[in-house]
């Protein structure tokens, strides 16, 4: 499958049993949080999110959270080691990335370095109405670092979240803690949240993206040429996307700097 980043093409290979496909928009029967605002057609913005002191507070406390997972799997780093730095330590061990994504990829609330009442208030001012980190399909309160270390396949093949159905209904927030620029920040394909399911195919179940077998379905071919962006939010903003949008496939082209970002999901109160 053929695509392009930022106008540059890029190309996935996606294994996996095809979904029979249906002319209907998801989205049209669910709740779309991002009704009424600015940016709801494309299904994103990028804005500004906490106070500075508080960003700083949350930044250092999640990159201190990937420095105690690099020890109990055994690798010794600083109390200051910079955590843009992890594919220097990991290097090609993919056990050992696993030992560590096994202990980043999901926290409860109260792991969180700043109080979830205040990114819940933030994102509820952004959207236009209370939400919160509460999902009322699993009653799940958790949140997430994704790690993607440079010139390997760590990152979700491009997806909609909302194929796995505890996740529809909500929001989503992308929060860059280190080494996401222009070249490894989330992808997404701007107005894909409205897209009838027909116009692309995807798997019916898990998917293996360039060799690496995810438990997400996973888009396998597209109609269309795919033109997909990366908002890159800086270090006082946070990136607010539909999770009907296609996305992922955040390949990271930085020559030496592994992304970790933070990813949590909000639904209606």
């Amino acid at each position: 499958m053929k695509a392009r980043i930022q106008h540059q093409p890029v190309e996935y290979h996606i294994e996996g049993e095809s979904q029979p496909a249906e002319a209907r928009v998801l989205l049209a029967s669910d709740q779309d949080l991002t009704a009424g605002q600015p940016w709801s057609a494309a299904g994103y913005t990028v804005a500004s999110f906490l106070s500075a002191a508080e960003n700083a507070r949350l930044r250092e406390g999640l990159a201190e959270k990937v420095r105690v997972a690099l020890r109990a799997a055994g690798a010794e780093v600083a109390a200051t080691w910079p955590v843009e730095q992890y594919h220097q330590v990991v290097g090609d061990d993919q056990a050992l990335h696993l030992a560590i994504v096994n202990q980043t990829k999901e926290y409860p609330l109260e792991q969180l370095p700043v109080p979830v009442a205040r990114l819940e208030q933030r994102v509820s001012e952004l959207c236009g109405r209370a939400v919160r980190v509460h999902n009322p399909h699993n009653g799940q309160r958790a949140f997430h670092l994704r790690l993607a270390r440079p010139g390997r396949t760590d990152n979700n093949p491009l997806h909609r979240d909302v194929w796995l159905d505890r996740l529809r209904d909500g929001l989503n927030i992308y929060f860059p803690v280190a080494g996401s620029t222009s070249d490894s920040s989330l992808t997404l394909v701007p107005g894909s949240h409205w897209w009838p399911e027909d116009r692309t195919e995807r798997t019916a179940g898990g998917a293996t993206y360039n060799g690496t077998s995810y438990s997400v379905p996973a888009l396998k071919d597209s109609a269309e040429p795919l033109e997909l962006v990366r908002p890159n939010p800086g270090p006082e903003q946070v990136l607010l996307f539909s999770p009907y949008l296609l996305h992922g496939g955040a390949l990271n082209l930085n020559s030496d700097a592994t992304r970790i970002s933070l990813e949590i999901r909000f639904w209606a109160v």
